[in-house]
C-alpha cells in the first residue's frame, strides 16, 4: 500500500515538474515572441520612412520621364502647290488670300530643264517659297534636280533646303541622293504624322500629296493631334484632269483654317517649320540631359536608402 502511495506521489511530483517546465518554456517563448514582434514592428516603423522616400523618388523619376514626351509645340501646315505655269501661281495666291496663308510653290523636276528653269524664274519673281520634288525620283531624274539647283544658285533664286520626297521613291538610296544634293532634309509619309530630326541629323516632317479627292481628313487631324508639321501639296495637273477637284481642296483648306484658329495650330512656311524643329531638337537634347542627371541623382539616393533599409531588417534577425 505504501509503495502504491509512494509511486503516486512520485508521479504527481514529476507531472508538476513537467508542467512547470512546460509553463516556463511557454512563458519564455511568449516573452521572446513578444520581443521579436516588438523589434519587427519597430524596424518596420523605422524602415517605412526610408521606404516612403524610395517610393517618392521612383515616382519622381517616372514623372520626369513622362514629361519628356509632353509636347507643347505647334502643329504647322505648309500649303504647297505643284505648279506648271504662271496661271498655277495665280491660283495658289488666290487661295492663299482666301484662307489666310502664304503658299509654297513646288516644282516637279521631271520635264524639260529649260522649261523648269523658266518656271523657277517666274516662281522666284512671285516672292513665294520654292520647294523641289520629283514625281519620278531616280539617279537619272536626280540629275535634273542638280541642274535646276545649279541654275537657281547662279540666278540667286532661293530654294527650300527640304526636298519633297514622295513615298513612291522613299528609300535609303533616295535619301542619300537628297542629302548629297545639298538638302538639309526631306519629307516622309507616315501613318501617324511625325516631325523632327533623324539620328543622322537630317530634318524630316510629314507630307500629304493631293492627287485625287479623298473623303477622309484623318491624316490632317492626326497631324494636328500629334503636334506634327506637314506639307500639303496640291497637284495642279490633277485639278486640270479632274481627279482632284477645287471643291475638295477648298473643303480641306477650310478644315485646316479652322484648325489654325487654335493657338496650337497654324499655317506656316517651310523655313519656319525647319527652324522650329531645330529649336525643338536642341531643347529636347537639353531636357534629356537634365532628365538623365536628375534620374542618376535620384537612383544614387535610392541605392543609399535601400542599403539602410536592408541594415534595419538585418538587425531584427
Amino acid at each position: 500500500m505504501e509503495s502504491h502511495v509512494r509511486r503516486n506521489i512520485v508521479f504527481a511530483l514529476l507531472s508538476v515538474a513537467v508542467l512547470a517546465v512546460f509553463i516556463f518554456l511557454v512563458y519564455n517563448y511568449s516573452i521572446e515572441s513578444s520581443d521579436a514582434k516588438s523589434r519587427l514592428e519597430a524596424a518596420v516603423a523605422e524602415a517605412k520612412v526610408y521606404e516612403d522616400e524610395v517610393t517618392k523618388l521612383k515616382r519622381s523619376i517616372t514623372s520626369a520621364a513622362d514629361a519628356l514626351s509632353d509636347t507643347a509645340g505647334t502643329a504647322r501646315f505648309v500649303i504647297g502647290y505643284v505648279i506648271y505655269s504662271e496661271d498655277d501661281i495665280s491660283f495658289a495666291e488666290e487661295q492663299g488670300l482666301q484662307y489666310g496663308f502664304d503658299p509654297a510653290l513646288v516644282i516637279d523636276c521631271v520635264g524639260n530643264l529649260v522649261e523648269l528653269e523658266a518656271l523657277a524664274s517666274v516662281a522666284a519673281s512671285s516672292g513665294h517659297e520654292i520647294m523641289l520634288t520629283a514625281s519620278v525620283f531616280t539617279p537619272e531624274y536626280n540629275e535634273t534636280v542638280i541642274s535646276l539647283l545649279d541654275y537657281m544658285s547662279e540666278e540667286g533664286i532661293e530654294c527650300s533646303d527640304i526636298f519633297l520626297l514622295r513615298s513612291d521613291y522613299y528609300s535609303s538610296s533616295s535619301v542619300d541622293l537628297v542629302i548629297s544634293d545639298g538638302f538639309a532634309g526631306y519629307t516622309v509619309y507616315n501613318s501617324t504624322p511625325t516631325s523632327g530630326i533623324t539620328d543622322e541629323g537630317y530634318i524630316t516632317f510629314d507630307y500629304s500629296y493631293l492627287t485625287v479627292d479623298s473623303t477622309s481628313y484623318t491624316r490632317f487631324s492626326s497631324s494636328y493631334t500629334n503636334v506634327a508639321s506637314m506639307v500639303v501639296a496640291v497637284d495642279m495637273d490633277s485639278i486640270r484632269t479632274g481627279t482632284l477637284t477645287e471643291a475638295f481642296v477648298s473643303k480641306l483648306l477650310s478644315t485646316l483654317s479652322s484648325y489654325a484658329e487654335n493657338d496650337d495650330c497654324e499655317f506656316s512656311s517651310i523655313s519656319d517649320v525647319t527652324e522650329s524643329l531645330l529649336t525643338d531638337a536642341e531643347s529636347m537634347d537639353d531636357r534629356i540631359a537634365e532628365y538623365e542627371a536628375y534620374a542618376a541623382e535620384c537612383q544614387a539616393r535610392i541605392d543609399e536608402l535601400e542599403e539602410i533599409i536592408a541594415e534595419i531588417y538585418a538587425g531584427v534577425d
